[in-house]
């Protein structure tokens, strides 16, 4: 048996006198914009029938009241709450919050009330239901229910971003179906447009393309979505955030060949506009053929490609290339570009060199496959586009070296062999890779870049023994031919180039013992070009502007910028007094004369004099070692920087021991090493990089 609430047996005004209570309001002077806490009311009127039918004039009576049970229905699905709200004059697609100055978050919301689409509240709920019941009530979006457009403007974005969750897929279809027809303005306005059209148009559509069925990309496009619509998503790719997607490329990254004809047959280009490559020059997630090329590097399939190719897509079109420089160019930061192609697009997306079972079920190409789809069934170019240097107002050897040799477009093989290493040649299917792309040119025709970049030795550690050297002579023999066919002075310079920056890249970093020795990778490739026919004692170099411009051997040039460069500073070679033992300097000198002794074993002759005339007190290699005593830039006489260029000095010659300087020698003067070594060349030339 229910029994009654006590609250049932007491007088009206007993009961109003409580209620007054619970609220602080006088019920009898209660007016519509009072403003009054009822969540004690709404908890009272749970208790019984009795009282949720004495307490619903005060529960529905003011404006507060009627807002917080309708955004209470939307939160909780409780129908009725949103249907008596409704009922009792609230508006549906608002809910009014009344807030405060100290409460508010931008100065022009003053006192008053503000707000929130119903639509949000139960969007953000789950709350497909009230959502439901909030469309049949007439609920909706247009500038009257709002009393700033900014406000309006605000939760249209935010439902609308919510919208395009995968999550919720049948918010989205309920609200442009109900909403197509439904006009944006109430005053009947001539430009006037649908409550749909308002949201679809700041929906993200490439995010929507990425998950939604083909029905609900075409109910969008029907509604007004933009084809041409550019998102950026944070977890295309990890390492870079806010990757711009248009609608092809999220299709082309999400492997839908249905959802990508559709959006063609709907007026999408698949050959995006240059000025949309120039607006985002540092990314290119949004181009869809290279999305396409990564999707099929993960997936091994060509179903996308092949899709974007039979749209009109060029396979060879590279993603941007290096602007033409301003010519204050020195004093502005450079134009951040990415360099890359399809090919490199889709090798740079290989996840696996391992070739899957044939009984797996699944039919994906091989790299070696894949690679081979490119240059055959697609023609795509295995040689990598050519970016020119850029020429700029000032020199700066550091910049240039680094630019010539990671910089621009890499060649299909370096990108292939910076990203797995030189231990990867042993795995069949890479090497079998590489050796397509060699045959096809994919080595590029800058094989110095490559020969500079890699780098090693035989180290070993664990149980995976792994012959880099041997690896790398294996490479070495499949560009053999190709180095062969080289005229005698293109050799020549490629040596050369190879032999300098190699030294270079060791010695301009923040470590030199660690790197100033070119290791084995490196001596390799130098004998493989020496065994190819080109001279190691070339110094002719053709230039018409330049004709007495760098005619050293590269065995003169590299010491010479070593000489020339920070490198002869306290933080590389340590100067202390006759007698101290520094291990850092010694470690240093060490590493630098070993690859100087390679290199004279190999043929290279430190005696050939330069014949140029403006280093009259540098003529050979040996000279060039001294010049930094003669010059007076060495602090300490018989101190360890001495002793080390005695030692290299010593090296050159084939002398058992280290000899003293006994010449000439300038008084060292503090602070002006920098002054007296600066050379009368700043980099190599373009002619001998050729």
């Amino acid at each position: 048996m229910i029994t009654a609430s006590p609250l049932e047996a007491l007088s009206a005004e007993i009961l109003d006198s409580i209620l007054e209570n619970l609220i602080g309001h006088d019920i009898g002077t209660l007016r519509e914009c009072d403003h009054v806490d009822c969540t004690s009311l709404s908890r009272l009127s749970q208790c019984s029938r009795f009282l949720n039918h004495r307490l619903e004039h005060l529960l529905y009576g003011t404006l507060d009241a009627r807002n917080a049970a309708l955004r209470n229905g939307c939160l909780t699905g409780n129908l009725h709450a949103v249907q008596k709200a409704a009922s009792c004059g609230a508006n549906p697609s608002v809910v009014q919050r009344y807030t405060l100055n100290n409460t508010v978050v931008h100065a022009e919301q003053a006192t008053g009330y503000r707000e929130v689409a119903s639509f949000q509240l139960a969007l953000k709920a789950g709350q497909l239901e009230a959502y439901n019941l909030l469309l049949d009530l007439g609920a909706g979006f247009t500038p009257d229910d709002y009393s700033n457009i900014a406000i309006l403007n605000s939760q249209l974005k935010t439902f609308a971003r919510k919208l395009a969750e995968p999550s919720n897929a049948a918010f989205l279809k309920a609200f442009v179906e109900a909403r197509a027809e439904t006009p944006y303005w109430k005053d009947g306005r001539r430009d006037n447009h649908s409550q749909a059209l308002a949201v679809v148009k700041k929906i993200p559509f490439p995010h929507v393309v990425g998950w939604a069925s083909p029905a609900i990309l075409e109910m969008l496009l029907d509604n007004g979505a933009s084809l041409d619509q550019v998102a950026t998503l944070s977890h295309v790719d990890m390492t870079e955030k806010e990757q711009p997607l248009t609608p092809l490329s999220a299709a082309c990254l999400r492997g839908d060949v249905e959802v990508f004809n559709l959006l063609v047959a709907r007026g999408a280009h698949v050959d995006i506009e240059d000025s949309l490559r120039s607006k985002y020059p540092a990314k290119y997630t949004h181009i869809p053929i290279l999305m396409a090329a990564r999707r099929m590097g993960a997936e091994g399939s060509t179903n996308m490609l092949d899709a974007c190719i039979a749209a009109g897509a060029d396979v060879n079109r590279p993603c941007h290339m290096h602007v033409v420089p301003r010519e204050d160019e020195h004093t502005q930061r450079e134009t951040p570009h990415v360099c890359t192609t399809p090919l490199l697009e889709y090798l740079g997306s290989i996840k696996s060199w391992k070739i899957a079972s044939s009984g797996s079920g699944k039919l994906h190409l091989t790299p070696y496959e894949g690679t081979t789809h490119f240059l055959y069934t697609l023609g795509a170019n295995a040689p990598s586009p050519v970016v020119p240097l850029v020429k700029r107002v000032t020199s700066n050897p550091d910049r240039e070296l680094r630019e010539r040799t990671f910089g621009g477009f890499p060649s299909p093989i370096e990108l292939l062999l910076a990203k797995w290493g030189i231990e990867s040649l042993a795995i069949p299917e890479f090497f079998l890779v590489i050796k397509l792309l060699i045959e096809h040119g994919g080595s590029g025709p800058d094989l110095g870049r490559m020969l500079v970049r890699f780098e090693g030795q035989n180290e070993t550690s664990g149980s995976n023994m792994v012959d880099v050297e041997g690896l790398w002579q294996k490479f070495l023999a499949l560009l053999l031919p190709q180095l062969e066919s080289l005229d005698q002075d293109s050799k020549n310079a490629l040596l050369r180039r190879v032999i300098v920056d190699k030294a270079a890249m060791r010695h301009r970093v923040a470590h030199p013992s660690r790197w100033v020795k070119v290791r084995a990778i490196g001596r390799a490739s130098i004998r493989a070009l020496i065994n190819a026919g080109a001279d190691i004692n070339d110094s002719v170099v053709a230039c018409e502007t330049y004709p007495n411009h760098l005619t050293k051997t590269a065995l003169h040039r590299l010491i010479s910028s070593f000489i020339h460069t920070d490198c002869l500073t306290e933080d590389f070679v340590h100067d202390h007094p006759q007698g101290h033992v520094c291990p850092y300097t010694t470690d240093v000198v060490e590493s630098f004369g070993d690859f100087l002794d390679f290199l004279v074993k190999e043929g290279a002759d430190p005696l050939i004099e330069d014949s140029s005339k403006y280093r009259g007190d540098e003529r050979t290699a040996i000279d060039t070692l001294l010049s930094a005593i003669r010059g007076g830039r060495i602090k300490h006489e018989r101190g360890t920087a001495e002793n080390g260029l005695m030692n290299l000095v010593s090296r050159l010659q084939g002398a058992s021991q280290i000899f003293d300087y006994t010449g000439d020698r300038k008084p060292y003067e503090e602070g002006s090493w920098w002054r007296r070594s600066r050379p009368s060349y700043n980099s190599l030339s373009d002619c001998e990089l050729s």
